[in-house]
């Protein structure tokens, strides 16, 4: 079987509460899991970097779902390739919501000293690329 990796980011047109936020990751999690996708994602209440990877169709049709969701503004693919093998062993939501709030297993608070229990041992450069790049103090701020 063949697996590939996408890269994206998104942007929603307006910012989200931090239940709505919340709520939303939990249900990504939920579908991610039901479908063998796994990544990570890391958000505040408007914006997204998602590593998603698994079998070639079912994440290209996940991503299509997030292209065509009605509360995205931008959704913008910066890496689609294929890999021999998962880098991530299952699938999370790190959020920042910029308060105080009761996280989950799946569902985890992101903060600069959080984000390194994130990633895998064997996380390819590119993917630190990206992340280093996209995750800047305002998506870390505790």
């Amino acid at each position: 079987m063949a697996f590939v990796q996408y890269i994206y980011t998104s942007i929603l047109m307006t910012e989200l509460s931090a239940r709505n936020a919340f709520d939303t990751s939990a249900m990504s999690t939920k579908i991610c899991e039901q479908f063998g996708i796994t990544g990570r994602v890391f958000a505040n209440r408007q914006k997204a970097l998602a590593i998603t990877e698994g079998p070639e169709e079912i994440v290209t049709k996940y991503f299509q779902s997030v292209q065509q969701d009605p509360l995205a503004q931008s959704v913008l693919l910066l890496v689609n390739r294929p890999i021999p093998v998962r880098e991530f062993t299952d699938y999370s939501v790190w959020l920042n919501l910029g308060q105080d709030f009761e996280f989950s297993k799946s569902v985890r608070k992101l903060t600069a000293a959080s984000l390194r229990t994130a990633w895998p041992s064997n996380l390819s450069a590119k993917v630190r690329i990206m992340a280093d790049a996209y995750l800047d103090p305002e998506m870390l701020a505790a």
